[in-house]
């Protein structure tokens, strides 16, 4: 396969996988049986799950091991669970996909040094196993982030890291800090190769966000969830289709996303809709500053009413 970072040079959008949990889920004859640890009892399912979004043209599959910070902060064994992780994505990637080993948050209580000391432990591992690209996501903070991919960039200079927020449709984390400021911050890492949103908001407000976003520097990764969950019965379900989500992914990209995928909710439906949108349309990604400097363009040539009538000093009626 192409490296990864010459493949980042292409003009069309990379296209991650989607959700692993809401997915298992549904798949699953376990029951309450967790995701993570259904990677040594029900090994074929998560197996499954990865070929099918290989399948439904990924170009990126994540390890299943999004839940493994938490169990590590608990001073559970978590080890053999991730190298039974990177054995199955591999398995099924057979060499046609990115692999990235993915980190979800360290727990809220945790400081900087204790967080940055569990994202620490897991890169140590994925690293012995030949993983080399990261995903650190859903995070509500940036605590011990600098120091992890300090750490990971000393050991391994080539590794890729994609550091992702869980922001809500408000530009806010469930820890209130601004998504905005997380990701300037956050961008401006030398050792960090992406930042981005995943998670919490659905494609059309993650849309919105990503319009709002100043130029980052970096390129930018966008996994929304496939809309927002009705409960019926007593199961919460995602409700958005996989064509309205692949249309919006590929407005996404043509907003400054480089990087699209899918979280809770998403399926390979979902996934194989957008690699064909992007397919078809031959979508491609447009840097960020220069989707900005082409919305700011439209908006000045259709002209904002409101706006307009304010700067004029004309009357106003708002309603």
């Amino acid at each position: 396969m192409m490296n990864l970072r010459d493949r980042m040079k292409q003009p069309a959008p990379l296209l991650f996988d989607g959700g692993m949990g809401t997915l298992y889920a549904q798949r699953s004859r376990l029951g309450e049986q967790s995701c993570e640890q259904a990677c040594l009892q029900e090994p074929e399912t998560i197996l499954a799950i990865h070929r099918d979004y290989l399948t439904a043209g990924a170009q990126c599959l994540k390890t299943n091991t999004f839940g493994l910070s938490g169990m590590l902060a608990r001073g559970m064994e978590a080890d053999v669970l991730l190298r039974a992780a990177c054995g199955l994505i591999k398995e099924a990637a057979e060499g046609k996909a990115y692999l990235f080993g993915d980190i979800g948050p360290a727990p809220d209580d945790c400081g900087a040094k204790d967080s940055a000391l569990l994202y620490i432990r897991q890169m140590e591992t994925f690293l012995s196993e030949g993983i080399t690209c990261f995903l650190m996501e859903t995070l509500p903070a940036s605590h011990g982030v600098a120091e992890a991919a300090a750490w990971l960039k000393a050991r391994c200079p080539e590794a890729y890291l994609i550091v992702s927020y869980a922001v809500d449709p408000a530009g806010v984390t469930r820890g209130g800090e601004s998504g905005v400021r997380l990701l300037r911050d956050t961008a401006a890492m030398p050792q960090v190769d992406a930042v981005g949103m995943n998670c919490v908001s659905g494609p059309g407000h993650m849309l919105k966000l990503v319009q709002q976003l100043p130029d980052l520097g970096k390129p930018l990764s966008v996994m929304p969830n496939a809309g927002y969950p009705a409960v019926i019965g007593r199961r919460a379900v995602f409700q958005g289709t996989p064509d309205y989500f692949a249309d919006l992914l590929g407005q996404l990209a043509g907003a400054g996303a480089a990087i699209v995928g899918g979280c809770c909710g998403t399926t390979p439906e979902h996934i194989r809709a957008a690699g064909a949108l992007i397919a078809k349309n031959h979508v491609q990604y447009i840097p960020h500053a220069a989707a900005q400097k082409a919305s700011a363009a439209a908006r000045e040539r259709t002209g904002d009413s409101l706006l307009t009538r304010l700067k004029q000093g004309r009357r106003v009626i708002a309603v």
